[in-house]
């Protein structure tokens, strides 16, 4: 499925949804309406039942994603007023990763800059390859960096490393992503799809249940108002035929046939 004028594709390789940023001249900068289609693109990975575990990335060999395109700033930045629909557009897409109960990988090559970190912050592991550069150059351009993508860069990074990155601007090499937390590992740059999948493929072979209550449980650790919710995700996978294969797989020495339910 292609979405914002073939700018953004969803796409399902059984049991992988892939979110693929198709920009590459432009080393896949995020237009407004890319923004604005993500929640779609993401709700219909969610809603297969085919899909077990996501994966974003960005088209071609140089970036994931290099960031907003600026060629959209004077128009859609300009002041306050009209940063307002860009900023809905940014929250709306990345409530999409961080609330889908399926897991989100970002399989990240070249650039992952300013949008690129909102984005990345907002998957649940991020997997890069050797030579990925990572950076927040909002300092450069005068932005301001907004509060939700601050706080969700400081959560994964620590509160000196994310001021280091916001007042320096400097671009962050894949070695220093990976010491301060911001990366699961980095592979070589022509093993990266190959490990995503590996990955993929692993999530997709035990309990969706177990996986979506750990997912809400993750995000309940550090809002409280989501305890309630993460408890029922807990308690319904007790309850679940997922459960009882489990322990029949266990008993009878085989591989478990999960099936969500």
């Amino acid at each position: 499925m292609e979405l914002a004028g073939g700018r953004l594709i969803a796409s399902v390789e059984e049991p992988i949804g892939w979110l693929t940023f198709n920009q590459p001249e432009r080393l896949n900068a995020v237009r407004l309406d890319m923004w604005q289609a993500m929640p779609d693109a993401v709700g219909r990975l969610t809603a297969d039942p085919a899909v077990r575990a996501i994966v974003v990335r960005g088209a071609g060999e140089r970036a994931f994603i290099s960031g907003a395109d600026i060629a959209e700033f004077d128009q859609q930045r300009a002041a306050s007023p009209v940063n307002e629909v860009f900023v809905r557009a940014v929250s709306a897409a990345t409530a999409a990763l961080i609330e889908t109960p399926k897991p989100v990988i970002a399989m990240i090559r070249g650039f992952c800059i300013g949008g690129g970190m909102v984005i990345a912050s907002a998957c649940d592991i991020r997997i890069c390859a050797e030579g990925a550069r990572f950076g927040v150059p909002a300092g450069k351009l005068g932005l301001g960096y907004e509060l939700d993508n601050l706080a969700r860069l400081q959560a994964i990074v620590g509160k000196g490393i994310a001021m280091e990155m916001l007042a320096t601007a400097r671009q962050f090499t894949a070695e220093e992503a990976l010491q301060c937390g911001f990366v699961n590992r980095i592979v070589p740059q022509p093993d990266l799809e190959m490990a995503v999948t590996e990955m993929a493929e692993q999530i997709a072979r035990n309990a969706p249940l177990s996986i979506a209550a750990a997912k809400l449980a993750s995000r309940a650790a550090t809002d409280r108002r989501l305890a309630p919710q993460a408890q029922a995700a807990v308690d319904a996978c007790f309850d679940s035929d997922d459960y009882r294969e489990g322990r029949a797989a266990f008993r009878e020495k085989r591989h478990p046939r999960f099936t969500g339910r």
